[in-house]
C-alpha cells in the first residue's frame, strides 16, 4: 500500500508526522511544566497547612501538659492561624468536621453553619473539604472562587486541607491557580509561535524538495517510458548528479546505451538473415537444378522401359494369341486323325475290299502328322520367343526396379536437405515424402510384375514342354502311320495286328487331344499373363508420369522457398 503513494505524499506524510511528534513532545513537555507547576503549588499550601498543624499541635501538647487549658490552647491557635498570612493576602482557616466555622478571618462564619458557603458554581466548598478530611485525613481541592469580594470575577482556586483529630477540625488555605493557567499559556503561545517560525521555511524548504524532486523523477518516468517504447533521442542531464536521482540517470543512461546496442544489433542480425535467406534460396535454387537433371534423367530412363515393357508385353500378348491359334490347329488336327483312326477301324472291318482306300488314309495321316510336327516346330519356337521375350520383361523388371531404388534414394537425400533446411523446407520434407512414397508403390509394382513374369515364364516353360509331346505324339503318329502302310502290304497277315494298332492310335490320339487342350490352357493362361505384365506396364507409365508431376510440384515449392 505504502508503495503505491507518491514521493510528494510521502513527503508531506513525514512532515506530518514530524509535525505531529513535535507537537506530541511539545505538549507533553508543557503539560509536564504544568503539572511541576501544580504540584510546586500544592506542595506550598501543604507546607502552610503543615505549619498551621504543627502549630495545634503544640498548642494541644501544652494543653495535654496541663501547662493551659484546652480552650486556652485553642483560643491562642486561633489567634495565631489568623495571623498568617503568606502571598500578600492569603489566609489559613480552621473548620469543624461536622461543618461549623472554627478559624476564619470572615467574622460572620466563625462559630456558624458553613455548609451553605457555595464557590461560584454552586459547590458546598467547605462541607466537601470536610467529607474529604474525614475520608482521607487530608488532601486537595479544586473549586471557583470571586477574585475580590466586590467582583463578578471568578477564578480557579486550590485548597489543600488536613484533619486535627483531637479538636475535630480540618485546617486548610487556598491559592487562585489561575496564574499557572497563565503561565501555561504564555509558554505554550511561546513554543507555538518558535515552532510556527521554525516550521514555515521547513515546510518551505520540503515544499520546494518535494516539488523539484517530484518534477524531476516524473520527468525521468516520462523519458523512461518513452526510452521502452523505442525513443532512443531521450538524454539523462542528470547522470551528473551525485544524489539518488543521479544514480537513476546513470542507470537509465545505460539502459539507453543497451537500447542502442540493441538496434544494432538487430540490424546487423537483420542484414545477416537477409543474407542467410538468399543463401538459402540460391542453394535451393542449385539443389533444385541438380536434383530436376538426376531425376529427369532417371525418369526418362523409366519412361524408356515402360515403353520397351509395353512393347514386349503386347509382342507377348501377340505370340501368346498366335500359340492359341497354333494349338487350336493341333487340336483341329488331332482331332481329324483321331477321325481317320475311327475310318481305319470301320475300314478294318472291310479290309479285304479297301486296301487301296486305306493307303490313302495312311498317306493322308502321314501328311497330317507331318503338318503337325511342322506345326508344332513353329509352336515351340514361337513359345520359345515368348520365354526369351518373357526373360527381356524379367530384364525391365530389374531395371525398373534399380530406377524405384534410385528414386528412393533420391527422396531420402532430398529428406536429409529438408532436414538440414530447417523450417524452410517443410514443404521440401513432404514433396520429399510423396517422392519416397512412389518410388516404394513403384517397387511394389514392380515386384508385382517380376511376379507376373516368373508365372509367364513358368507357363510357357511348360508349353513347350507339352509341344515338345505334341511333336513326339505326333512323331510316333507318324511311325504307326508307317507300320499302317507296312501293314497295308502285309493285309492278310497283319489284320489283328492292325486292329491292335488302330486301338493303339485311338489312344495316342485321345492322349494328343488332352495335350493339345493342356497346350490351349497354357497359351491362354500366358495371354492373361501378358495381359497382366501390359497393363502393369501401362500402369506404371501412369505411375511414372504422376511421379514427374509430383517432382515438378516439388520442384516449384523449392525455388519459390
Amino acid at each position: 500500500m505504502f508503495d503505491n503513494v507518491s514521493i510528494r505524499s510521502k513527503l508531506w506524510g513525514l512532515v506530518a508526522l514530524a509535525s505531529i511528534a513535535s507537537a506530541a513532545i511539545v505538549g507533553a513537555g508543557l503539560w509536564l511544566n504544568y503539572q511541576r507547576m501544580h504540584s510546586d503549588r500544592v506542595q506550598s499550601l501543604r507546607f502552610m497547612v503543615e505549619a498551621a498543624h504543627s502549630m495545634a499541635a503544640a498548642y494541644e501538647a501544652e494543653a495535654a501538659a496541663g501547662q493551659i487549658t484546652r480552650e486556652e490552647a485553642q483560643s491562642r491557635f486561633k489567634r495565631s492561624l489568623l495571623g498568617m498570612r503568606y502571598g500578600g493576602q492569603e489566609y489559613l482557616f480552621a473548620i469543624t468536621l461536622d461543618g461549623f466555622g472554627f478559624a476564619h478571618p470572615s467574622p460572620k462564619l466563625m462559630g456558624q453553619d458553613v455548609s451553605g458557603v457555595k464557590d461560584t458554581r454552586g459547590a458546598p466548598i467547605l462541607m466537601d473539604m470536610a467529607r474529604i478530611a474525614k475520608a482521607s485525613g487530608e488532601g486537595t481541592y479544586g473549586y471557583f472562587w470571586n477574585v475580590a469580594p466586590n467582583s463578578d470575577e471568578t477564578a480557579a482556586k486550590l485548597s489543600y486541607i488536613k484533619t486535627f483529630q483531637p479538636w475535630g477540625i480540618y485546617i486548610g488555605t487556598g491559592v487562585f491557580i489561575d496564574d499557572i493557567r497563565g503561565a501555561f499559556l504564555n509558554t505554550l503561545w511561546t513554543v507555538l509561535a518558535v515552532a510556527g517560525l521554525l516550521a514555515v521555511p521547513a515546510v518551505c524548504l520540503i515544499a520546494l524538495v518535494g516539488v523539484r524532486l517530484s518534477a524531476t523523477i516524473r520527468s525521468l518516468s516520462v523519458r523512461m517510458h518513452a526510452l521502452a517504447d523505442g525513443d532512443l533521442s531521450v538524454a539523462f542531464p542528470e547522470a551528473t548528479r551525485r544524489d539518488e536521482i543521479g544514480a537513476m540517470a546513470s542507470a537509465a543512461r545505460v539502459f539507453l546505451s543497451n537500447a542502442e546496442e540493441k538496434k544494432r544489433l538487430e540490424a546487423d542480425q537483420a542484414a545477416t538473415l537477409r543474407r542467410s535467406e538468399e543463401d538459402k534460396r540460391r542453394t535451393l535454387a542449385d539443389l533444385a537444378e541438380r536434383f530436376e537433371r538426376s531425376v529427369g534423367e532417371v525418369m526418362k530412363s523409366v519412361s524408356h522401359e515402360t515403353e520397351a515393357m509395353e512393347r514386349e508385353a503386347q509382342e507377348m500378348t501377340r505370340a501368346a494369341g498366335q500359340t492359341d491359334r497354333l494349338a487350336g490347329a493341333v487340336a483341329s488336327a488331332t482331332e481329324q486323325t483321331s477321325t481317320n483312326v475311327q475310318t481305319v477301324a470301320v475300314a478294318t472291318e472291310q479290309l479285304s475290299g479297301s486296301v487301296g482306300e486305306i493307303s490313302r488314309r495312311v498317306a493322308d495321316a502321314s501328311r497330317i502328322a507331318r503338318d503337325a510336327a511342322t506345326a508344332s516346330e513353329r509352336a515351340t519356337g514361337k513359345v520359345t520367343g515368348l520365354a526369351e521375350a518373357v526373360g527381356r520383361i524379367g530384364t525391365v523388371v530389374s531395371l525398373i526396379n534399380d530406377i524405384a531404388a534410385q528414386t528412393n534414394l533420391l527422396a531420402l537425400n532430398a529428406t536429409i536437405e529438408a532436414a538440414r533446411a530447417g523450417e524452410a523446407g517443410k514443404g521440401f520434407a513432404v514433396v520429399a515424402g510423396e517422392v519416397k512414397s512412389l518410388a516404394s508403390q513403384t517397387a511394389r509394382a514392380t515386384e508385382e510384375i517380376a511376379a507376373q513374369v516368373a508365372g509367364v515364364q513358368s507357363a510357357t516353360g511348360e508349353a513347350v514342354a507339352e509341344i515338345g509331346g505334341v511333336a513326339r505324339v505326333i512323331e510316333q503318329v507318324n511311325g504307326i502311320a508307317t507300320i499302317i502302310a507296312s501293314a497295308v502290304e502285309e493285309q492278310g497277315a497283319a489284320t489283328q495286328a492292325i486292329s491292335r494298332n488302330v486301338q493303339q492310335a485311338a489312344d495316342v490320339t485321345r492322349d494328343v487331344a488332352r495335350d493339345i487342350s493342356g497346350v490351349t490352357d497354357a497359351a491362354g493362361q500366358c495371354g492373361k499373363m501378358a495381359y497382366a505384365v501390359l497393363e502393369a506396364s501401362r500402369q506404371l507409365a501412369q505411375q511414372s508420369e504422376t511421379l514427374n508431376g509430383e517432382i515438378g510440384g516439388f520442384l516449384r515449392t523449392l525455388r519459390t522457398q
